[in-house]
């Protein structure tokens, strides 16, 4: 049996506050939360407005960071007494960063690492048919010992924190009762080829909490993505009292293979069931998904034995109101916003993700690329690198099953504060852990400053950001996996300015670049180049797909202070830029989604007279046409004719809008199948 206690009345206070482990501990006084809860999330630590009270803006040397320190979550837990002889185990998907767990004044264990699952026995500890107490202390201090770690917060990037790291119990919280013999995991190893038979391999860890040895039975079902029987597979074996079995079993009996991809996302269930002494006492369902793939730099990714191409973008969970808090439905829905662009690949920056959120990437389609929160500082204390193999042991583990994990990331920039010496001998270490753990996924690392830790991963991601924070736009050209690139792009900030690719504007430090226009530009150059010569890279990632805190210091004067803009979406994860309909008309076929958007949503005021202007429009469609008015008033149809490269939109130059109505009309295989209307400010009504 399992049950969440999110709803749980939850009292919390965010400060230290001595004895609050205690079970006779008074917190009347405390706030009433419910869980998930990110004590930075608003002006009060619970969900409010993200900038009133999301930084702390009277009590920093540079008015940026979010508070730092602990926070105390108090609840009451009743085990009926028919539970007596189970185990009780509680489990929590993620606190941030550093968890004590307490059950009636009694410490059960601790976890450091803010982004992974951990769970406790905490059987010995209950009272049954009695209210429990279950005090937890949760601290987001910046630690030397646990990763993330800045050198110096005070200092701007790399020292400081170029994300926000907040703090609470601000994933999912369950109870699970079982017998005390029960199924700890399973892990699923698929095996396909071009030419290989496909097999699965399936480890399922058992363990005894009980005094007993236990002759225990498991019977495994594997079922294809129709829910059809392949395989039933029965072991036995002895397990002595405080031992954990695996049972290690195979099956090959895959007659119609359903490979797993971003079109075709089949899922493969694997149904555990343990028992003894003839009585079902435990059962697990998990996944696997069958596919194959190559990643490697200079050439095309491939997949299933097919050319295909990464087209990616980073996500941080961060989100207006909430901040890390986000629940479950809105993680899928940004799943889905994603894949409704038409990306195929994420990159979970820069941690690992909700496990709601790499569900939703498996059953929708979605490639992943799932790294440790190893960012900006490398720590040179024995218990920075436990602490980061601890992270990524637990990264893994618990998303080895999902099909759309393929890649497992060591860090992003996490050279950069340290030395070469510290850094080398961490990375080389997570490389050998990760190879260890999962032979059959690449590691990747990101924007290392030293050639020698570049050399280390399996496939190195460089960032790009020419045309943006240097060189020309026309530099880009691609021979690795790109990890990131992108523009700031203020909402309600636009641009008549006709831009060029041979030009370096020093645009980042430059808010009047910051317009939507230059932000579309940047990334159609490099969508387009990107699509040319995808037989030359294996894909890049755009960043980011929403707008987030970012409290270091270069981020103060920003239009929004301390907010990365970066996003195709705003904080909000709802309000959407023009290059969502940029990257929508370029990766969404117009005969699974026809789609047509008037540039721009943002600036209906465009227009002070009547008076002639370029007209930007993004379509998936053959043609567009354009008109003043509702089918009337025709400025022409065109085909794609411009955009940096001439094949990323449909334009239309200086023409007259004399009322305020744009309508426009995408045209696919002859017949008008979409449609769009901007209603402008200032000019005469139609």
């Amino acid at each position: 049996m399992e049950f969440s206690i999110n709803k749980n009345e939850w009292k919390f206070n965010r400060a230290d506050v001595k004895n609050a482990h205690k079970s006779n501990f008074k917190d009347d006084a405390w706030m009433s939360i419910t869980i998930p809860h990110d004590y930075n999330g608003g002006v009060d630590g619970v969900h409010s407005d993200i900038f009133k009270g999301r930084f702390d803006f009277n009590n920093d040397l540079d008015n940026r960071l979010i508070y730092k320190g602990p926070g105390w979550y108090r609840t009451t837990l009743q085990i009926d007494d028919k539970h007596k002889g189970k185990c009780i185990f509680i489990r929590f998907e993620a606190v941030s960063l550093r968890a004590e767990v307490w059950v009636n004044g009694k410490e059960v264990g601790s976890h450091d690492g803010g982004y992974t699952a951990f769970e406790f026995d905490i059987t010995d500890y209950i009272k049954y048919g009695k209210p429990n107490v279950i005090a937890v202390r949760s601290d987001n201090s910046n630690n030397p010992n646990i990763a993330p770690w800045m050198k110096d917060e005070t200092k701007s990037f790399p020292y400081s924190f170029d994300y926000g790291i907040y703090g609470g119990i601000y994933r999912d919280v369950r109870i699970t009762v079982t017998d005390p013999i029960k199924i700890e995991k399973v892990l699923n190893t698929p095996v396909s080829g071009a030419q290989a038979p496909t097999s699965v391999s399936i480890d399922t860890y058992v363990k005894n909490y009980s005094d007993k040895e236990k002759t225990v039975d498991l019977k495994t079902i594997i079922l294809d993505p129709k829910g059809n029987q392949l395989s039933k597979l029965k072991t036995s074996k002895k397990i002595k009292p405080g031992q954990t079995i695996t049972y290690k079993q195979s099956a090959s009996t895959f007659n119609d293979v359903q490979f797993w991809s971003p079109e075709s996302p089949k899922l493969y269930k694997v149904q555990s069931e343990i028992s003894y002494d003839g009585n079902t006492i435990d059962n697990v369902e998990s996944t696997f998904g069958v596919r194959y793939f190559t990643l490697a730099n200079k050439q095309a990714f491939s997949l299933n034995g097919n050319k295909s191409f990464l087209r990616g973008i980073n996500r941080h969970q961060d989100m207006e109101g909430l901040g890390y808090a986000l629940p479950n439905e809105q993680h899928i829905e940004d799943a889905k916003l994603i894949k409704d662009a038409g990306f195929n690949a994420v990159r979970h920056a820069h941690y690992p993700a909700d496990p709601e959120f790499v569900k939703a990437c498996d059953e929708l389609g979605l490639m992943l690329w799932l790294e440790i929160p190893l960012t900006g500082s490398t720590s040179d204390t024995p218990k920075f690198l436990e602490n980061c193999k601890s992270q990524l042991t637990e990264m893994i583990e618990q998303n080895y099953n999902n099909p759309s994990v393929i890649a497992w990331g060591i860090g992003n920039e996490s050279d950069r504060s340290s030395t070469e010496e510290i850094s080398n001998t961490v990375f080389k270490a997570l490389v050998d852990l990760a190879h260890e753990l999962d032979p059959s996924r690449p590691v990747l690392g990101c924007n290392y400053k030293f050639k020698s830790n570049q050399d280390l991963v399996d496939v190195y991601s460089p960032q790009d950001w020419s045309g943006w924070y240097s060189d020309t736009l026309n530099a880009y050209n691609p021979d690795a996996i790109i990890g990131e690139y992108g523009a700031s792009i203020d909402y309600f900030n636009h641009s008549d300015q006709k831009f060029d690719i041979t030009k370096n504007y020093n645009p980042a430090n430059k808010q009047s670049f910051w317009s939507q226009e230059f932000g579309c530009f940047i990334h159609e150059y490099k969508i387009s180049l990107g699509e040319s010569q995808k037989e030359l890279f294996p894909g890049h990632f755009a960043w980011v797909a929403f707008d987030f805190a970012s409290p270091r210091a270069g981020r103060k004067n920003n239009p929004i202070p301390f907010m990365n803009q970066k996003g195709l979406i705003l904080y909000d994860h709802k309000t959407k830029k023009d290059i969502y309909y940029l990257y929508q008309s370029m990766y969404r076929e117009a005969k699974d989604l026809p789609m047509v958007y008037i540039v721009s949503e943002s600036w209906k005021d465009r227009w002070k007279t009547i008076e002639s202007k370029d007209v930007w429009v993004y379509s998936n469609c053959d043609s567009v046409k354009l008109f003043n008015d509702y089918g009337k008033k025709s400025f022409g149809t065109r085909i794609k004719n411009s955009g940096p490269r001439k094949d990323t939109r449909f334009q239309w130059d200086s023409i007259s809008v004399e009322n305020n109505v744009l309508y426009a009309e995408g045209w696919y295989n002859g017949k008008m199948v979409t449609k769009d209307t901007l209603l402008l400010n200032n000019l005469p009504p139609k």
